[in-house]
């Protein structure tokens, strides 16, 4: 019982639940003291396989209804083939409670009958594929994971540079073909230099991810890619989106990070950034489209910074 409440446990920290302690504990125990009683006070050996396989089943099916009710987006396939994996063991498990033991058996479950055995070799195989269903399931995450640390700024948490290009070239090449808008931001942070100077690098760190946080919130409704370009700079793709609502977008972002400054033990830091906008054309690639943004970003920190400009 031990390993089965540990197993719902396990499940349910790997689909990001938090384990049900109580009920699966609770299970066990009452498991516990029915197989003690048929044991003891009134030895029942069917029963006791009864009350053994609805159990197990029990956990088998929770265990396999936590993988498919939950599982993460980038870990579906695995979760579904151990949830395939836990459904045939929960069927081995109540067709061994179901079986009609033998007529001269007993008490002992080593007489229990040919059936009884069969079920008990059928779990064996199950066993197995249960443990290779588990090491695959892991295995998954983990490549899940090294995939999104290699896509993933460390300090900010956004795409990073190589992530937001590959990601956004594909995304411009699919509005090319679907002759649809895509336009792009360059944001600079404005005096962050001095930031670093003044106050530290660690002010700087927090800087860097207070304006990242500041301007995702901003973009909760909208579909774009968000990342870090390189430095203080940072790159928002806008596919579906022409340079008029874009610009009207930059400005909104702005406008928004000015009005939030970063909570310091020297006292508040306001930051501003400088915006440069630019449409696709035709046949534009990414980086096409972002020198022509960082022209116009150029411009916007000529012009005074804190400040939007297009392309």
């Amino acid at each position: 019982m031990l390993s089965s409440v540990l197993m719902v446990a396990g499940v349910s920290l790997h689909v990001g639940r938090c384990p049900p302690w109580r009920t699966a504990i609770a299970l066990g125990a009452a498991y516990m003291l029915g197989i003690a009683w048929f044991s003891m006070v009134t030895p029942d050996l069917g029963t006791r396989l009864l009350l053994y396989g609805v159990v197990l089943t029990t956990y088998k099916g929770w265990e396999a209804w936590l993988l498919l009710r939950h599982a993460p987006p980038g870990l579906r396939v695995s979760c579904r083939l151990a949830a395939t994996v836990f459904l045939v063991d929960a069927a081995l498990f109540l067709a061994r409670g179901l079986l009609p033991t033998a007529p001269d058996a007993g008490n002992e479950v080593m007489r229990a009958g040919l059936p009884i055995y069969i079920g008990y070799i059928g779990g064996l195989f199950v066993i197995l594929a249960q443990s290779f269903a588990l090491i695959i399931l892991l295995v998954q995450r983990q490549l899940v994971e090294l995939r999104r640390l290699a896509r993933t700024d460390e300090l900010t948490g956004a795409l990073n540079r190589a992530a937001l290009l590959d990601d956004g070239q594909q995304q411009l090449a699919l509005c090319q073909r679907q002759q649809r808008p895509f336009s792009a931001l360059l944001m600079d942070l404005d005096h962050f230099k001095r930031v670093n100077d003044t106050l530290g690098h660690q002010a700087g760190d927090d800087a860097l991810r207070h304006a990242f946080q500041t301007l995702r919130d901003a973009l909760r409704n909208y579909d774009v890619l968000f990342g870090r370009y390189g430095g203080e700079e940072f790159v928002l793709c806008l596919p579906g989106v022409a340079q008029a609502p874009a610009a009207a977008l930059a400005e909104r972002l702005r406008a928004t990070l000015a009005s939030r400054p970063l909570a310091h033990a020297k006292g508040e830091i306001i930051l501003t950034v400088s915006i440069g906008v630019a449409e696709a054309t035709a046949d534009s690639s990414l980086d096409q489209l972002l020198g022509r943004a960082d022209a116009a970003l150029y411009r916007a920190k000529a012009g005074g910074r804190n400040r939007v400009d297009c392309a």
